[in-house]
C-alpha cells in the first residue's frame, strides 16, 4: 500500500477577468418591484436602457452557462458583477480524466482561463492575468484527493470493504454506498469519502473519460480518499484564497494529519482477506474482525471454520478472536 501526495481536481472560484456576459450565459433575469402586480396596471412592459445601453439600476442576473471541452466534460460559468464564477472538475475538463491529478490550485485556475482565452470566451488584461498567476482570487469550494495504491485490484477492494465495516472518524457519522464510504456526508463544512476509482470509471462510461489501458490499470488498484471543503471551513483553515494554497508540501502534511484521524482497519488483516476466495468464508472472516461471530454463528460452525481456516488459509482464528477490541463495536 502506498499513499500518494494530495492533488486538487474540483474547484468553485471567482476570478476578475474581462468577458462578455451574453456569451457566457443562457439568458438574463430582471427583478422587478414586487410591491404590486404591475401587469394588471399596464398594457405591457417597457425596459429603459441607460446611455451605455445597459439596464441602469434594475436588478439583473445572468443565468449560468455550461462550457463543454473537446473531451465532452463540463464547467459551469456565471457572470457576477463583472467577475466570472467557474465551478466543476477543472482537471477532468482539461485532461479528460482525473485518475492522475494536479497539486496546484493556481495552475488549474490559470490553465482553465487560458483555455477560455483560446475559445474566445474571455479577454483578460495583463493585470488580470497577473492576479490569477499570483492566486489573487477567491475559492468557495474545493476537493482535495489522496490516492492509495495497492499491489492488485483485490487488495484495493478488500481494503474498501474493511473501511466500510471498521472505518471510524471522530464526530463524523458514516454513510455506506456500494462503491464507497463517506464520513460526515451531511456536514456543511467538510466531508471525507473513500471509493474505488476503477469501479467509478466503470459506472460512468457514458461520460466518455479519456482512459487508456495503463490509466485504467492504475485506477483498478486505487482507493481514493477525497475531502470536499465548503466556504465556512475554508475560512476557518485560512484557505479561502488561491495564493494560500501555494505551499504544496505544507498542505500535504496538513491534510494528511486530518486523514490520519481516521481509524483504519489493520492492513495485515486485509492481506489475509485477499487469500480467501470463498464468499462464505470471507463473510465469516469479516464478522470475526468485527467481533460478531458469537452473535451470528453457532459453536459447531465456529469450530468447523477454525479447522478450515487453519488448513486452507493458514489463519488461526483464535488469535484474531482473542485480540478483538473491548467495548462498543462499530456496526453498519
Amino acid at each position: 500500500m502506498y499513499k500518494n501526495k494530495i492533488n486538487i481536481d474540483w474547484l468553485d472560484i471567482v476570478v476578475d477577468v474581462n468577458h462578455d456576459p451574453t456569451k457566457l450565459s443562457k439568458g438574463l433575469t430582471i427583478y422587478l418591484d414586487e410591491s404590486h402586480d404591475q401587469t394588471k396596471l399596464s398594457k405591457g412592459l417597457i425596459i429603459y436602457l441607460d446611455d451605455n445601453n445597459d439596464f441602469g439600476k434594475v436588478q439583473k442576473s445572468y443565468s449560468p452557462k455550461y462550457i463543454e471541452s473537446k473531451n465532452k466534460h463540463i464547467l459551469k460559468v456565471k457572470s457576477k458583477n463583472g467577475k466570472l464564477n467557474i465551478s466543476g472538475n477543472f482537471y477532468k475538463w482539461l485532461h479528460g480524466q482525473n485518475i492522475t491529478g494536479c497539486n496546484s490550485v493556481i495552475d488549474l485556475g490559470l490553465d482553465v482561463v487560458t483555455k477560455f482565452i483560446e475559445m474566445g470566451l474571455v479577454e483578460p488584461t495583463d493585470d488580470q492575468l497577473d492576479m490569477i498567476k499570483k492566486g489573487q482570487y477567491r475559492i468557495y469550494q474545493i476537493h482535495v484527493k489522496q490516492d492509495i495504491t495497492f499491489d492488485n485490484k483485490q487488495l484495493a477492494l478488500n481494503y474498501l470493504d474493511q473501511l466500510k465495516t471498521g472505518g471510524y472518524y471522530p464526530h463524523k457519522p458514516k454513510t455506506i454506498y456500494q462503491n464507497g464510504v463517506y464520513f460526515g456526508q451531511s456536514s456543511k463544512r467538510w466531508v471525507l469519502g473513500y471509493y474505488h476509482k476503477g469501479k467509478e470509471i466503470d459506472q460512468q462510461r457514458t461520460k466518455k473519460d479519456i482512459v487508456n489501458p495503463e490509466l485504467k490499470a492504475l485506477a483498478d488498484v486505487t482507493i481514493r480518499a477525497e475531502i470536499k471543503i465548503y466556504p465556512n471551513q475554508l475560512k476557518d483553515w485560512d484557505l479561502i484564497f488561491a495564493w494560500q494554497w501555494s505551499d504544496i508540501d505544507n498542505l500535504d502534511m496538513f491534510f494528511k494529519r486530518h486523514l490520519n484521524k481516521l481509524k483504519l482497519p489493520n492492513f495485515n488483516n486485509v492481506i489475509k482477506l485477499s487469500k480467501i476466495t470463498n464468499s462464505a468464508d470471507r463473510k465469516f472472516y469479516n464478522c470475526l474482525l468485527n467481533g460478531d461471530i458469537d452473535l451470528l454463528y453457532g459453536r459447531s460452525t465456529i469450530h468447523r471454520k477454525r479447522v478450515k481456516f487453519m488448513q486452507d488459509y493458514n489463519i488461526n482464528i483464535d488469535n484474531i478472536n482473542n485480540k478483538k477490541p473491548k467495548g462498543d463495536v462499530c456496526k453498519n
